[in-house]
């Protein structure tokens, strides 16, 4: 089986709004993603998948989403504080840290890939020493 990555990033603000600790406090980061797909054979165009076509579809499903937003969790806090700001706020239903990060954008993959590919692996870098890594498990599927 052939598997193709490709590697995006994008630059965020986000809090932890029950964390005890600094994470609680707005911050950002300049995120790192490599998206691997996988499929069973390759096309009349000798490609599993054109990276463009990947290109394209991650950036519309997931980057546009992200790229130079405020994450938040939307909770009655959050919503008091922060919806009158005059930004670019990306709600999720959970504190946005890195593993709800991935698993939102493992949903929002899975529908947006073409029917012959599978989303295999996300390895999302928070910064450059720690990442989530969210991996398929083909006999569970």
């Amino acid at each position: 089986m052939l598997s193709i990555t490709k590697i995006f990033s994008f630059e965020a603000a986000h809090r932890i709004s029950n964390y005890q600790g600094s994470c609680s406090r707005v911050h950002g980061h300049s995120y790192k993603i490599q998206i691997t797909v996988t499929g069973k054979e390759i096309g009349e165009d000798d490609m599993l998948i054109d990276f463009k076509v990947l290109k394209d579809l991650v950036n519309e499903s997931v980057i546009r989403q992200f790229d130079h937003s405020f994450i938040l969790q939307r909770n009655a806090k959050n919503i008091n504080d922060f919806s009158l700001l005059e930004q670019r706020v990306f709600w999720m239903d959970y504190e946005p840290t890195a593993e709800r990060m991935v698993l939102w954008m493992v949903t929002e993959l899975e529908k947006a890939l073409p029917v012959s590919i599978y989303l295999r692996k996300i390895v999302l870098f928070e910064t450059e020493t720690s990442f989530v890594t969210w991996e398929s498990v083909p006999h569970l599927k």
